[in-house]
């Protein structure tokens, strides 16, 4: 509140101005401005601060039980949550509540841990205007000062629904900060309330409510939290990303060289020296009858295996996409499949940080899966798994920052390889077994001797985190995509950046080649799949038949099929007529 404005306007508006020399009244009462604040904050009613922690409160719903957040920036249509590393820490599918009741989905990768401290800031995009919270002083609290924390806990019936609160306490005094946690209050604090904003007398924020804990020689219950300076100081020396906002016409927007049909697009295939136009078109379209997002899919050309955010793997017939097993890998979310290249073995990672080998019969006649062996060695989410081509290794990147290379047949560990400062989205083998690529969330690819592990080279990006990386069956190409969109083509040999393909308007999450070389696909949260020209960086046409984000997008060895998969719950195959 701008208290001077205020008074400044009510006395001028008093007085007859020649008989007052308003520059210096102004100075005048600017310097009476603290006395006359600390009067003024005490008209904020009890409702009044109550009505303010309700307009930058947001619901936080995702892969832990909950929590809650804090609106502190806007750039553009990019709004920025502080809530606690705690209600964020897991790896999955989050989204944002706002006050108005819509719900925003969260790019996991854009999520920032504070270093050091239980916070982390939640980037989701929005075209609405929502109110940005206004910093307070903590410095200014000390014992018995009233304090307010809002959130979003569970109501206490049987149903457990969320519900929005703000209670009233005051300071009860500092600690030495654990994990950030310095300032200590008596508000009723309950689950679900992590991450929420800790307002003053004023309605500012000064800190961001997170633990609970018994005060000394007394049953009084006191909450933490980490105040907002901490915050502040640390936000001054990073740079946040924003996101694009979605137009509304996006889903059914095609390129200038795409086929008129929205599900169908104009690629070019080589036959006998010559190109000919070929279209892809959406043959079958299917609900995951087991729920869960599809985040993986690997295509044969008789077989489609897919793995999902429920922990399922399944395996269909490519041509009809009817189901031969499907059955329940993992506890956790599976964020990547891949087949051995006699297509006997299927590989799994997920988010209970271990890799399970699977046996599938050779006659296809999948009805008896066999559990060969479960690896261990990761301490966090394994979210990347390829295997050589020669069928010998395994590799797999995970969250802890490590990437570790396994003997397939049996499962001993050979080397683990470290460099990555965060953690590890992608990993891909080159066709001909020489080198191993891995991109990570410190928007930097790394390449390796797949035989050695030796580091070879470092490939800054200049982009977000790297999403997906796919080397051309040549071996002599590499890309990349990541989260900002863009998708970076390299060559091998010269280290030149080729192409940097920026025409997708959201995070690009899976990349392939086709077999021949000569075309890149690409999958978006922005609903589409996009078809380039490798050699030119052309965009050759787009393909839009999902409803929601892709998580996933591969091509059967013949190069006739394309199967992709995402939020939608819905895996679409698209062949050529």
């Amino acid at each position: 509140m701008n208290f001077q404005r205020i008074i400044t306007i009510i006395i001028i508006s008093i007085l007859p101005l020649k008989t007052i020399n308003v520059r210096n009244l102004i100075i005048s009462i600017t310097a009476l401005m603290p006395l006359i604040a600390s009067e003024v904050a005490l008209s904020l009613t009890e409702s009044e601060i109550n009505k303010i922690a309700g307009e930058i409160t947001v619901r936080i719903d995702g892969q832990n039980r909950g929590g809650s957040g804090v609106i502190v920036e806007k750039q553009g249509d990019t709004y920025y949550v502080l809530t606690n590393w705690h209600v964020v820490n897991k790896v999955g599918d989050y989204q944002v509540r706002t006050p108005d009741g819509e719900m925003h989905p969260v790019y996991y990768s854009l999520i920032k841990q504070v270093p050091n401290v239980d916070l982390a800031v939640v980037p989701f995009t929005s075209s609405q205007n929502y109110p940005v919270a206004e910093t307070g002083d903590p410095t200014q609290l000390i014992q018995g000062k009233p304090v307010f924390v809002g959130g979003w806990p569970r109501s206490g019936s049987n149903l457990q629904q969320r519900i929005f609160l703000s209670t009233p306490g005051v300071v009860k005094g500092r600690q030495q900060p654990i994990g950030g946690y310095s300032l200590l209050y008596d508000n009723l604090v309950r689950a679900g309330m992590s991450g929420g904003p800790v307002l003053d007398t004023e309605g500012r924020l000064v800190a961001i409510n997170g633990i609970v804990k018994l005060q000394e020689n007394s049953d009084a219950i006191v909450s933490g939290g980490i105040e907002i300076n901490t915050f502040w100081q640390w936000r001054q020396q990073v740079s946040l990303p924003t996101i694009s906002q979605q137009p509304e016409t996006a889903q059914t927007t095609t390129t200038p060289t795409a086929a008129a049909n929205p599900v169908s697009t104009t690629i070019s295939k080589q036959e006998n020296g010559t190109e000919t136009a070929v279209n892809f078109t959406l043959a079958k379209a299917i609900s995951n009858e087991v729920g869960g997002i599809v985040n993986s899919v690997v295509a044969l050309n008789s077989h489609i295996i897919s793995g999902s955010s429920n922990g399922m793997i399944s395996v269909r017939d490519i041509k009809n996409g009817e189901v031969i097993a499907i059955w329940k890998a993992h506890k956790e979310s599976i964020n990547s499949v891949a087949v051995s290249p006699d297509e006997e073995l299927v590989v799994s990672g997920s988010d209970d940080k271990t890799i399970k080998i699977w046996k599938l019969p050779k006659n296809k006649n999948v009805t008896d899966i066999t559990l060969v062996q479960t690896l261990t060695g990761h301490n966090d989410v394994v979210d990347a798994v390829a295997i050589a081509p020669d069928g010998e290794m395994l590799v797999s990147g995970s969250w802890d920052r490590t990437i570790k290379i396994w003997n397939l047949s049996t499962g001993e560990l050979l080397r683990t390889l470290e460099g990555h400062s965060e953690i590890i989205n992608a990993i891909a083998i080159s066709p001909d077994g020489q080198f191993l690529a891995s991109g990570s969330k410190d928007n930097k690819i790394k390449l390796w001797n797949l035989q050695t592990g030796q580091l070879i080279r470092n490939i800054n990006t200049n982009s977000l985190s790297i999403l997906s990386v796919v080397f051309s069956p040549d071996s002599q190409i590499l890309a990349s995509s990541s989260s900002d969109g863009t998708i970076n083509i390299w060559n091998l040999q010269t280290d030149e950046l080729i192409h940097s393909l920026k025409e997708h308007i959201d995070g690009v999450w899976s990349i392939v080649i086709t077999p021949n070389g000569k075309t890149l696909i690409s999958s978006s949260w922005d609903k589409t799949i996009k078809f380039w020209e490798l050699s030119t960086g052309n965009l050759k046409g787009s393909l839009n038949g999902h409803t929601s984000y892709i998580s996933t997008v591969a091509i059967s060895p013949d190069g006739q099929t394309i199967v992709s998969g995402g939020w939608d719950r819905k895996i679409n195959i698209w062949k050529v007529p």
